[in-house]
């Protein structure tokens, strides 16, 4: 059905076209009942095609039997498109690539999901029997293949499994609100470690302390961390360099941050889910990439268009964020590396400080100059190593790359957050709290 490919090649235009296929099912439980169980397909199509003046047509699609029209009509829109100067690459044959489905995430139904959402349930309300409850349990297959005008073809297929839970607790005018979840490739989620991780921020979470304003260490969790990640992983990305958008401008081979920092991609990293062989231009990714080491800035992510305007081999970090859109850089997993000492130690060594678990937003006023000011959302209150109890009404605010030079500690503990980023927990000193009476 996509013989009209090899055409373009005749003509000096060049194409390719990328199909996203998913299927996932979903239970969702509100206020801890069961409310839906749904199944989702989604099968499209996007064809992007550049024509011998060096011009961009794309459409998107969802049936195959529109392929031949698409094909015209990509070719004739491209004669008024963007003028682009890369080209699109040959595919290789796709070696060293292990099958990431899991049967068992394959094969699940239904009861067994709905099983799984009760018993966290359950045990939570062991535990705090007011708390209410929304949680999800989904469960899936995801599908990527690209042909190109050569008629040379890639593909591949990962499962995803993931359950996150939405918490509330008020009691008089007090309102407790957060968030936990687990993804990943294959059905290997421990749940008893899941359920301790909402039990310990509800334990914590009964006792309210104030805080006064002033400069704090602060120990994020993995999924606090994002805050400053977010501006980072914006400076990294290769079309904000090359449109001179990125602080990190001039700065690759540099050393910009703490040497506690080091961060890789990670794209071969077994069950991940941003795990793949190629990116959605049919680039190849590698097993492991230093994007920063020891504080060093080594490498950026790059796309075809951000590479060819750099000057630099792209890295494979073309992707979409659905069939109907065109490539952009974007990471596929990273890890950052940890360090010697547990976060229970993390914690006990604070004298005076905060442990920031989620902000509201991502509280980002100008992420390329890398400036953040938000809400907590769910942080805790530590004095001579003890956690005192959560803190309500405080903002923090400061500068993430500054942040990022004053790293005083990293844990050696790690947890993927969304099942796609390893990260630690990170003490950073000092960060500006202010709190309203």
């Amino acid at each position: 059905m996509f013989s009209g490919l090899e055409k373009l090649a005749s003509k000096g235009m060049a194409g390719d076209l990328y199909r996203a296929k998913v299927r996932s099912k979903t239970v969702r439980f509100e206020g801890g009942i069961l409310r839906q169980c749904e199944v989702e397909d989604s099968d499209g199509f996007g064809l992007r095609v550049i024509n011998n003046e060096g011009r961009l047509g794309f459409v998107a699609f969802n049936s195959p039997s529109l392929f031949e029209e698409m094909l015209e009509k990509a070719c004739s829109i491209s004669k008024f498109g963007d003028q682009v100067a890369y080209t699109l690459p040959s595919y290789p044959v796709l070696k060293g690539w292990d099958s990431f489905v899991d049967r068992r995430v394959v094969d699940i139904d239904f009861t067994e999901m709905i099983e799984i959402g009760t018993y966290v349930i359950d045990r939570i309300r062991e535990e705090y029997p007011e708390v209410v409850l929304n949680l999800s349990v989904k469960a899936g297959t995801e599908k990527k293949g690209l042909v190109n005008h050569h008629q040379e073809m890639l593909s591949f297929e990962r499962t995803f499994f993931g359950i996150e839970a939405e918490v509330n607790l008020t009691r008089e005018s007090d309102i407790l609100e957060f968030s936990v979840e687990r993804f990943w490739g294959n059905r290997d989620i421990d749940l008893d470690h899941f359920i301790s991780e909402i039990l310990f921020r509800l334990e914590f979470s009964q006792k309210e302390c104030r805080v006064e304003g002033g400069a704090y260490p602060v120990l994020f969790t993995p999924q606090g961390l994002l805050v400053l990640l977010y501006p980072l992983f914006y400076a990294l990305n290769g079309r904000n360099i090359a449109f001179n958008r990125s602080f990190l401008k001039g700065k690759l081979g540099k050393l910009v941050f703490s040497p506690l920092l080091s961060l890789a991609e990670v794209p071969y990293e077994a069950w991940t889910l941003g795990s793949c062989p190629f990116d959605d231009e049919g680039i190849m990714t590698v097993r492991e990439r230093e994007l920063i080491v020891a504080g060093e800035v080594k490498s950026a992510f790059w796309d075809l268009f951000s590479a060819f305007l750099e000057g630099v081999e792209p890295s494979g970090n073309g992707f979409r964020q659905s069939y109907r859109t065109l490539p952009y850089p974007e990471l596929s997993c990273v890890k950052i590396k940890g360090g010697l000492r547990s976060q229970e130690t993390l914690i006990e060594e604070l004298e005076k400080g905060l442990i920031v678990d989620s902000v509201l937003g991502l509280g980002q006023s100008n992420v390329s100059a890398g400036h953040f000011s938000c809400n907590v959302n769910l942080g805790f209150y530590v004095e001579d190593g003890e956690i005192r109890g959560r803190v309500k009404n405080v903002m923090i605010s400061g500068n993430a790359f500054e942040a990022l030079r004053n790293i005083q500690e990293v844990s050696r503990d790690a947890r993927w957050v969304y099942g796609r980023w390893l990260l630690p927990w990170m003490v950073v000193e000092p960060i500006r709290a202010d709190a309203k009476a």
